[in-house]
């Protein structure tokens, strides 16, 4: 038992020695690794790195060796190099470390261990450097119409190289190209950036990219969209069509602006409308509440007026700049012509005068003159407007007119479409001078005096007022005249001229006159009639002139008519004579016999009564004789008026 005890306690003996020893060894181990040289590599991710094993060369004795980080990166065992990854190469002639290619990850201290060495006669620091991790997902912090305020997180790794700056790619829509637009590089490494000149009313997205030494990481995750802020529109409707429809409407039409200038919701145009006269503030406006209507049609505008027209888009937050074009509405009817005034009326001659309508609604180009009378109605040529103005009063005159007779007068203007309204005025044109009268006698009533007889004019108006006797002594170049007043009623005139020369030769002539209906102290003479001569003489009054009496036609158209009446009555009667003959003739015959014997006698003592023009007769103990006219109606009234002559 002693010796088990005493080989026990020699157990613990040694026991204690060994542990001693490892002890002593650990910490001298690490002391020398705190000791150990330091040899740097400093490589980039995708390139090859070759680390060179310390203390080691081509002539070195190597039974084993081994390359290790935290883990064994490769050995050489019983003659044969081992490696970890098919990037990894022991070179056989130094059993150097060849990386190909090299990654971030293989950033480490690597230690070579030869011939089962407890330390390495150096420490390899491989750094392999590599752009960095992409960024966090920018989010948005806030926006306005124009701008963002972005902020992202760092790379979750730099990649041994420090990152520099980032690189912010934005995305026009859901669907657009990362391209679309500029990028922006930020001037250092904060996690924030202000983005501006952006569109409004318009859907983004970003993403980060980071930057350090050796270039750009992958993009970041792309922010969530985001829609910024409203504004009023800038675009500008293009009109494709502006023109009139009629004298109160225009017709316009466009094309809307490039959606990119609407900046809001497109909710339709507005329209406004006022005339072009630059005192005029009445605008007008319509509001079309559809984006997708092109045209509209304008109704109740004025006459030719010229009208300023524009259109302008709008959303939520307002109107668009406006396109204006100017258009005219059509011509139309002119008003009627103003102070339509009758200046001047003759026989057959009215002037008027009148000014432009007050409202032209076109281009006047003339006038059109109507006159109506006895339910005829003619036109004059129209009138053109350069032709008749005179200090924008037109003057015109109608002419070849009837006498004495009512017209109604209408003037209108005129334009290339339309007959404007008319304006009327109703006059009687003045009366002309009567016909000629017609001697019926002129007699040599004694040796110093005529007389002279002729009937009222056949053509007069109104009325005969005056009879104008013109007399000359054919020895002498001076006529002389005496003025009688006439009555219309008395159908027929004479008149003595006294104290005439005897022996004196005289040639006369009379023409009656009317007063004006238009001016009562004007007189309107008609023509004389047909000059007649005689020769004053002693005793001549006992040799009548030949007839001077002609009937008129009118006259000659009432013997006509009775001739032929009395022809027919004269037949009938006849037949009734015939037919009673024959029916009574036994018992009437003594009695018609008697009663043609009645008839016999009375025209008989008819012809015995008849006037001997040729007798003479005895009045003062002077025989007097006188040419009676050949024909004298019956019922004809007569005056007689001695005048004296020379």
């Amino acid at each position: 038992m002693n010796h088990r005890g005493a080989s026990t306690n020699l157990g613990f003996f040694y026991c204690g020695l060994i542990l001693a020893s490892l002890g002593s060894s650990l910490a001298t181990r690490i002391f020398d690794i705190e000791s150990i040289p330091l040899v740097k590599y400093i490589a980039v991710a995708g390139r090859n790195v070759t680390l060179s094993c310390p203390g080691v060369n081509e002539h070195s004795l190597v039974d084993s060796l081994t390359w290790k980080t935290s883990i064994t990166v490769a050995e050489f065992v019983n003659g044969l190099p081992l490696a970890s990854n098919n990037r990894i190469t022991l070179l056989p002639d130094n059993f150097s470390l060849h990386i190909s290619p090299t990654v971030a990850s293989d950033t480490a201290e690597y230690s070579c261990l030869v011939n089962d060495r407890h330390s390495p006669e150096a420490i390899v620091d491989l750094l392999v450097q590599d752009v960095p991790d992409p960024p966090g997902r920018p989010l948005v912090v806030s926006f306005t119409s124009r701008s963002v305020h972005l902020s992202w997180a760092h790379s979750q790794d730099p990649r041994n190289a420090p990152v520099t700056n980032f690189i912010i790619e934005t995305r026009v829509g859901e669907n657009g190209g990362w391209d679309q637009v500029p990028a922006i590089r930020t001037k250092n490494n904060v996690t924030s950036h202000q983005v501006s000149g952006l569109l409004p009313f318009t859907v983004y997205s970003f993403r980060v990219i980071a930057i350090n030494e050796l270039g750009r990481s992958p993009p970041s995750k792309e922010s969530y969209y985001f829609v910024t802020l409203r504004e009023a529109p800038t675009g500008k409707p293009v009109t494709t069509i502006a023109h009139n429809t009629s004298a109160s409407s225009l017709y316009i039409s466009w094309k809307p602006p490039p959606p990119d200038t609407i900046l809001g919701e497109f909710l339709g145009y507005r329209i406004t409308y006022r005339k072009r006269d630059p005192n005029s503030e009445d605008v007008k406006e319509i509001y079309i509440r559809d984006s997708s209507v092109e045209s509209h049609e304008i109704h109740n505008l004025q006459t030719y007026t010229q009208y300023l027209v524009s259109i302008q888009v709008f959303n939520p937050e307002g109107l668009g700049p406006p396109t204006t074009v100017l258009v005219m509405t059509d011509e139309g009817v002119p008003s009627k012509p103003r102070n339509l005034s009758i200046l001047e009326v003759t026989s057959t001659t009215i002037r008027i005068s009148w000014q432009e309508p007050e409202r032209k609604n076109g281009v006047i180009h003339g006038y059109r003159v109507y006159y109506v009378y006895q339910n005829q109605t003619l036109l004059h040529l129209p009138i053109l407007k350069s032709d008749a103005i005179q200090n924008s009063i037109y003057y015109y005159t109608l002419s070849s007119l009837k006498p004495f007779t009512d017209y109604r007068i209408i003037v209108a203007a005129f334009t290339m479409k339309y007959d404007g309204e008319t304006t009327e005025v109703s006059v009687r044109t003045d009366i002309s001078g009567p016909s000629a009268p017609k001697f019926v006698n002129l007699t040599c009533y004694s040796e110093d005096a005529l007389f002279l007889a002729w009937r009222i004019p056949q053509h007069f108006y109104n009325s005969v007022n005056h009879y104008i006797v013109s007399y000359r002594n054919m020895d002498y170049t001076r006529s002389r005249e005496i003025r009688i007043s006439a009555n219309a009623s008395i159908v027929e005139t004479s008149v003595v001229l006294q104290n005439l020369s005897t022996d004196a030769s005289y040639e006369l002539k009379v023409r009656a006159a009317s007063i004006s209906v238009i001016n009562p102290n004007k007189v309107i003479l008609g023509p004389y009639s047909e000059l007649r001569k005689i020769t004053l003489k002693a005793n001549c009054d006992q040799h009548p002139p030949p007839s001077l009496y002609h009937p008129y036609a009118d006259y000659d158209l009432i013997v006509l008519a009775g001739a032929v009446i009395c022809c027919f009555g004269l037949l009938l009667v006849i037949l009734a004579i015939v037919l009673w003959k024959k029916c009574f003739n036994t018992t009437y015959t003594n009695e018609a016999d008697s009663v043609i014997a009645d008839q016999k006698q009375q025209q008989q003592q008819q012809q015995q009564t008849q006037i001997d023009w040729k007798a003479t007769c005895d009045t003062n103990g002077v025989i007097q004789t006188t040419v009676p006219v050949t024909k004298i109606m019956q019922n004809g009234n007569h005056r007689h008026l001695t005048i004296d002559g020379d």
